[in-house]
């Protein structure tokens, strides 16, 4: 019989098996199926069963126990770890009963006396948790259970808890510690690990055949190969990475040859490529957590849920000098080079919105004015924002529009795109014209046209005056541009964006920042991690040693310490990431600050521009060199 690790918990008590049982089948019910199921895992090897109130399966995990230890498959009921959870419904102080670990399932309350998932809206209530964990406590001292602990706890309510608890919790589980190689929460573990909380990882597979689970895991191709180069199967990969992580991990199979597969995880390891070949798998969360989320809840968002500090309460704003709704000061940025549209980034978008971003930058040249416009409809369609006005949208005229006939039939085809109304913003994407017809970059030398800036902003002014944008503004602008765009504009450009507005503690801008902020132009920042990934980026930013020692010291992440650089500056700054841990780190740059020392230190870093504009002068072009594009200023 194979023996399986332990751990030992904080609290003391039994060790926990470090594999054990999942016994939730959705839609949650009872059988005699499960009873014979557990009892056959327990004759397996398996002792470690998870367990809940509302998973209707404590009475045939309870009879599968009574028939082990008939049959002699095992000599006690101690031999086992069983866990159980309070569910949402009995998560008052006055409501609790009895094991080995007891878990508060979700950090939620709703109306007594119902066990159902999704819990009805109007049902969902405040949870007192100070009271609720005095409760738990009490059981843990009346003997009731050996250690007690949480589900789908979030670090910032852990630490919450942490401060009230007489006894810690032992243990982290549940859909917010869905651990899997694509959602791999290293954020979240590391702050367990360092509270001595043992993370036990939910959905290793991805909670395929649940209504809030996936196939992204399954379908992995990186996984795929890894288990097709081992000889092993792609569930035995993703169960061996989170071993590997110091996690518990809980399966679940009713099928006996994949509850054998399940245990033999113990005497092989991947190799360290193969680790970062899996720590390179593209990030997605399986389970957002809408079903605890209503504008008359207590969580209004799972961004609350989450205790991200990404709630909209907390994300400043700039007005802008053409009115219109003030713009966002962290925005999402689209742009995947190379372009393209993808469902991939319509799921990334409907999961910032979710997240708490409202502000979204796109263009015509992108391609994902179509994907971020389907991410806007599904969002309203699940409850996520009320209201399309809640958002911030800026898109961008291509050269090849950029002909004063083709503007407002250009901002037209964009609209539709989208499926909106109206822009917030709309931006020249370049002080360039190309032939029309052709959204590529670069263009072809052959193509670079003069641009008649004039004629167009009297085009992108009359955009304005149909109600079509809020706002406009312009991007790549030189402040030699810009200043002749003010000498002739009626409504002046509102924000100046883009690869010449390329900001980063490498590339400051500080005498192009001046004369926008001095001719009224909200500064909106490109590139603020220095578009590593892109033809055009670089690894200089990310590369960077003062950088690196600012964020060590600080305990941020390197790209924190830019885009909160960036953010004092007082500029808007555009982030790109379709990595939720990542999105969700992007957001937490706004409640802490940079020292004066550390700020001196970033304004010493040696200046090196990442995008010179190669791609729009040519001998036979409008611009013949880039000092002629940028006008002298770089």
């Amino acid at each position: 019989m194979v023996r399986i690790p332990e751990v030992k918990l904080s609290s003391g008590g039994k060790p926990m098996p470090r594999i054990g049982v999942g016994t939730a089948v959705f839609p949650f019910a009872s059988s005699e199926a499960m009873r014979a199921t557990i009892l056959r895992s327990i004759e397996l090897g398996y002792r470690h069963f998870d367990t809940a109130a509302i998973y209707q399966s404590e009475e045939p995990l309870g009879a599968a126990i009574a028939d082990a230890l008939r049959a002699g498959a095992i000599r006690s009921r101690d031999e086992l770890f069983i866990t159980s959870k309070l569910w949402c419904s009995d998560a008052h102080p006055h409501l609790l009963e009895y094991l080995d670990l007891y878990l508060v399932h979700w950090p939620v309350s709703t109306r007594p006396g119902k066990y159902e998932l999704p819990p009805a809206k109007e049902d969902l209530l405040p949870i007192d948790m100070s009271a609720v964990w005095r409760a738990m406590e009490e059981c843990h001292a009346l003997g009731l259970t050996r250690s007690i602990g949480v589900s789908n706890f979030s670090s910032k309510k852990l630490e919450t808890l942490l401060s009230i608890a007489k006894i810690p919790p032992a243990v982290n589980q549940g859909n917010k510690v869905e651990v899997n190689p694509l959602w791999q929460q290293q954020k979240l573990r590391e702050f367990c690990v360092a509270k001595g909380i043992q993370v036990c990882a939910y959905s290793p597979l991805g909670a395929k055949g649940t209504h809030w689970g996936q196939n992204w895991v399954m379908d992995c191709g990186v996984l795929e190969d890894i288990a097709a180069a081992k000889g092993k199967t792609l569930a035995q990969i993703c169960l061996r990475w989170v071993y590997e992580q110091g996690d518990c991990v809980l399966v679940k199979s009713f099928n006996e040859e994949r509850m054998v597969e399940n245990l033999d995880i113990l005497d092989w390891e991947l190799s360290e490529e193969e680790k970062h070949e899996i720590g390179q798998i593209p990030q997605r969360k399986g389970f957002p957590g809408l079903d605890f989320v209503s504008d008359d809840a207590p969580y209004k968002s799972t961004a609350e849920l989450s205790s991200s500090s990404s709630s909209m309460a907390r994300m400043p704003e700039v007005r802008l000098s053409s009115g219109g709704k003030p713009m966002p000061r962290i925005g999402m940025g689209t742009a995947v080079f190379p372009f393209a549209s993808s469902e991939a980034m319509r799921a990334a978008i409907l999961r910032s919105i979710e997240l708490g971003y409202r502000h979204f930058d796109t263009a015509a040249l992108y391609q994902s004015e179509e994907p971020l416009g389907a991410a806007i409809a599904d969002a309203l369609r699940a409850g996520a924002i009320r209201s399309r006005d809640e958002l911030f949208i800026t898109s961008k005229l291509w050269c090849s529009d950029a002909h004063p006939h083709l503007v407002l039939p250009a901002l037209q085809k964009t609209l539709r795109n989208l499926q909106l109304e109206y822009l917030d913003l709309y931006l020249v994407h370049w002080p360039v014209s190309t032939r029309p017809g052709k959204y590529v970059l670069p263009p072809a030398k052959e193509d670079l046209l003069p641009i008649d800036m004039s004629a167009v902003w009297r085009a992108m002014e009359e955009c304005h005056a149909l109600g079509l944008t809020r706002s406009i503004g312009v991007s790549n602008f030189s402040s030699k541009k810009l200043e002749t765009l003010l000498s002739i504009a009626k409504i002046p450009p509102a924000v100046n964006q883009g690869n010449k507005v390329e900001v980063n503690p490498l590339w400051q801008q500080q005498k192009l920042r001046e004369f926008c902020v001095a001719k009224g132009i909200q500064v909106c920042a490109y590139s603020p991690l220095g578009a590593k990934g892109t033809h055009w980026g670089q690894n200089w930013v990310m590369d960077c040693g003062v950088l690196k020692d600012i964020a060590a010291a600080k305990g941020k992440t390197l790209a924190q310490i830019c885009l909160r650089w960036v953010y004092e500056q007082g500029d808007c700054v555009l982030v790109k990431s379709f990595n939720e841990e990542r999105m969700v780190e992007n957001l937490d740059i706004l409640d802490w600050e940079l020292s004066e020392e550390e700020k001196h230190k970033i304004g010493q870093i040696p200046q090196r521009k990442g995008f010179p504009g190669l791609d729009f002068v040519s001998d036979d072009a409008p611009y013949k060199s880039t000092a002629e594009l940028w006008d002298g200023e770089i």
